[in-house]
């Protein structure tokens, strides 16, 4: 019978080690010598970090040995052991009684190393991106198909009223109490529309027609709709339907209108009454389409090659610092990686990724570098102190790139620490012109956060003379949901 000598000395090697390895444990219980072993190749991994829960730590000699004295750590403790291309591993003191500690390796992904033959600078490729603007990006007149999402949310960081009057007994100041101690002081909302919009970059050359649309809307406690209700009794009680209201502050030169709408019920016999409500109706939808079809041109206008756009990286580059380029690849895009900074007074840094093949910029990410309005003044202050987003290019229609993707969030707080006074006037009364008074001191500090999304499915190109052609037909309100369950751009 033949042995295999080297296996034989090979396995009387491992049973040593590992007897000599029990026999040291054994002999002091309170210092364990731990090793610390690759889980596949068995070798040690040396200088491994070893931490305890108490922010102490230490780590494995060259050998992948350290020692472990109980007697200075608590039971309670827990013990972890990492190096860098393994698995973290973690134990609790009381439970661990081992002597050998296996860590598993994980892969070590390594960024994408690409050779060009073109070595170019920041400076560069930020004038061939300037020079390839007029073929790279569609400027005509084109019909999209777009949604279009607003959501908005506020929080009440103060709200307080003092030295409250009224000349109208059932509004008094413990029902104002009773209101400022029950309003939810966070407030969300959500719009989401889907439209086709037509135009240019051109002011005011713009065209709308909505498809659909629907709002969130959060409904009140019951105990804030309780108050709510009688409140409007009492000024629908005191109130006459034929006044008007001013609203004034102080001692400034301010007077601005303020309309109870929804107080009066309509009187189904009074023909001219029901058609003011009609058109009054038409005119919100009308109202509602104009303010959709300017939220859209406005973040139209702040595309980086419009002249005028405050995201002028491009064409105002020598006022920004750049950083030098990195290829990496976008999806299946090579695309240079380039950071910029504002070098004086400008108002945004952002990040640039541009197409190695045709120097077209296909994302932009952009943020404030400081608050881009400020104001402070008799007790009145506003302060825009957000703006970020991002911007994505694609070619829509595969000949050139048009905007398919833009999201913006805005930051702002105002506040307001005045007098006011609402004043009820009737024209139509014997007597004095003056009916009702309502002051009091108000404290208001809002913060809110607005977040905005356009998502373009389509975009074509159309002439002058099917441009002129398209009405505007309005008359959508959005539906109002407690909260959006279903997606609501399937058809597109």
């Amino acid at each position: 019978m033949s042995i295999n000598t080297s296996f034989f000395i090979d396995n009387m090697k491992k049973t040593t080690y590992l007897f000599l390895l029990l026999f040291t444990c054994n002999i002091n219980a309170q210092s364990t010598i731990v090793k610390v072993l690759d889980s596949i190749t068995l070798s040690p991994i040396p200088f491994a970090t070893v931490y305890f829960s108490n922010s102490s730590g230490i780590i494995s000699d060259e050998n992948g040995d350290f020692e472990l004295i109980k007697k200075e750590l608590k039971n309670e403790d827990s013990l972890f052991i990492s190096s860098m291309g393994y698995d973290k591993v973690s134990f609790s003191l009381n439970q661990f009684n081992d002597s050998i500690v296996f860590l598993s390796p994980k892969p070590i992904q390594l960024s994408n190393v690409i050779l060009t033959n073109r070595k170019l600078s920041s400076k560069e490729i930020i004038e061939k991106v300037k020079s390839g603007i007029s073929q790279n990006y569609q400027t005509e007149i084109t019909e999209k198909r777009i949604f279009y999402r607003r959501e908005y949310k506020s929080n009440i960081d103060k709200f307080e009223i003092n030295k409250f009057k009224s000349s109208i007994k059932e509004v008094n100041s413990s029902l104002m109490d009773s209101l400022l101690i029950n309003i939810p002081k966070e407030n969300k909302n959500a719009t989401e529309t889907l439209c086709y919009y037509y135009g240019n970059f051109q002011e005011n050359n713009q065209k709308i027609n909505l498809i659909k649309s629907r709002e969130t809307y959060k409904k009140d406690e019951e105990i804030l709709n309780s108050l709510n209700s009688k409140l409007e009794k009492a000024l629908k009680e005191n109130l006459k339907s034929s006044s008007y209201f001013k609203i004034r502050s102080g001692l400034l030169p301010f007077s601005g209108d303020l309309n109870f709408n929804g107080l009066w019920d309509i009187d189904s016999t009074n023909q001219e009454v029901l058609k003011k409500a009609k058109d009054a109706e038409l005119k919100r939808k009308q109202n509602f389409a104009v303010f959709q079809k300017r939220g859209i041109a406005s973040l139209y206008s702040n595309l980086f090659f419009n002249k005028g756009t405050k995201l002028d990286f491009i064409l105002n580059s020598n006022r920004y610092r750049f950083s030098e380029p990195e290829l990496t690849y976008l999806g299946t895009q090579l695309v240079y990686i380039i950071s910029c900074e504002p070098k004086g007074s400008k108002d945004f840094k952002g990040t640039l990724y541009i197409n190695s093949d045709d120097f077209a910029v296909v994302r932009i990410d952009f943020e404030n570098v400081k608050s881009l309005f400020k104001f402070k003044l008799l007790g009145v202050s506003a302060n825009t102190y957000l703006n970020e987003g991002q911007m994505i290019f694609s070619k829509l229609n595969k000949e050139k790139y048009s905007l398919s993707y833009f999201q913006v969030s805005n930051g702002r707080k105002f506040g307001i620490d005045r007098p006011l006074k609402i004043v009820e006037k009737n024209k139509f009364v014997k007597g004095r012109n003056k009916q009702n008074q309502i002051s009091f001191k108000l404290d208001l500090v809002v913060n809110s956060i607005r977040k905005i999304q356009l998502q373009i499915f389509e975009s074509k190109n159309i002439d002058i003379k099917y441009f002129d052609k398209i009405e505007e037909k309005n008359e959508i309100l959005p539906e109002y949901l407690d909260e959006f369950t279903t997606n609501f751009w399937e058809e597109f």
